[in-house]
């Protein structure tokens, strides 16, 4: 008789990640997958001029390898956990968490929202239902408030609702506010719209003394309901027209997040490093990142970023 085949799996081979120089990074962001389920108006994952080919895929096993070693020879404390849709490869992201102290998550929870005790989840929803759907897709708004509510509010994991302000969608800041304030969430936090150079889109504010207003709207929101929303007057204050370049800089330079190390899925499915966060074609003199103004003003008073 002939002799039993014996079907064997061999393990994938690991590639080593991109050589992105020898400096140290406290954090990091990672985009796991190209792929999401929304396609949402203000997205700077998706720009013409960032790696974002859905196609290009790292499988799981070389990305947690190339991640523990980018973790070791950049001294990575945190880690951000993106997409495209993060929850798309919710497996992995729950296996690459615990190999940094701090994991956070963002995420547009139409795919639940996950269990992850000790560390923070950030829910995107960009206004109250009408503006929030004309931005993020029909039926999105229900479907995140469903999410919210279907959660065990007490198992641990922190959990914020942000909304990206931009041009679109600014007139709903107060009225979101009230629509989500007795959700059962920890918090609202707000970011506005990072332009690209020559952005074409009408998302953005051409001359940032325009968008003062709006931040005077967010600060007022903050000053009523001062437990409920989360951002920070003083760096809210940062970016205001005639101080914003204090943080930010012509191109950068100024900028304290250009020191996270943020990892795009680029050609081959290998990581990219991106100009910033962001993306590689921002305009740094429009940048309405509130990580950039936060950081900026906790470092000018001697504080540690994650302190209130």
């Amino acid at each position: 008789m002939g002799r039993a085949k014996v079907n064997v799996t061999l393990a994938p081979e690991l590639r080593e990640p991109t050589d992105f120089g020898d400096g140290h990074f406290a954090a990091g962001l990672v985009n796991v997958t190209n792929v999401c389920n929304l396609s949402c108006t203000h997205c700077f994952v998706f720009r013409a001029d960032n790696p974002n080919k859905p196609k290009d895929k790292m499988d799981d096993a070389t990305m947690l390898h190339q991640l523990e070693v980018l973790r070791d020879k950049h001294q990575i404390k945190s880690m951000l956990f993106m997409g495209g849709e993060p929850m798309i490869r919710k497996d992995l992201v729950m296996k690459a968490m615990p190999l940094f102290e701090h994991s956070s998550i963002v995420t547009n929870a139409t795919y639940g929202i996950p269990s992850v005790p000790g560390h923070l989840v950030t829910v995107s929803l960009d206004g109250p239902e009408e503006l929030s759907d004309s931005i993020r897709g029909q039926g999105v708004f229900q479907k995140v408030k469903q999410s919210v509510f279907a959660r065990d509010a007490t198992d641990g994991t922190t959990v914020i609702l942000q909304m990206t302000v931009t041009k679109q969608n600014a007139p709903g800041i107060e009225e979101f506010v009230e629509t989500v304030k007795g959700w059962p969430v920890d918090g609202i936090a707000f970011t506005f719209y990072v332009p690209t150079m020559n952005d074409q889109t009408g998302l953005g504010w051409d001359d940032l003394r325009e968008r003062d207003d709006v931040v005077r709207r967010v600060i007022a929101v903050k000053q009523k309901y001062p437990h409920i929303v989360k951002s920070n007057v003083g760096a809210l204050e940062m970016m205001f027209s005639d101080r914003s370049m204090e943080a930010t800089g012509e191109r950068g330079e100024n900028c304290g997040i250009r020191r996270m190390l943020p990892l795009y899925m680029g050609e081959g499915g290998n990581f990219e490093r991106p100009f910033c966060c962001y993306g590689n074609d921002v305009d740094c003199t429009r940048c309405g990142a509130y990580a950039v103004f936060n950081g900026h003003y906790k470092r000018s008073r001697g504080l540690r970023e994650d302190e209130d």
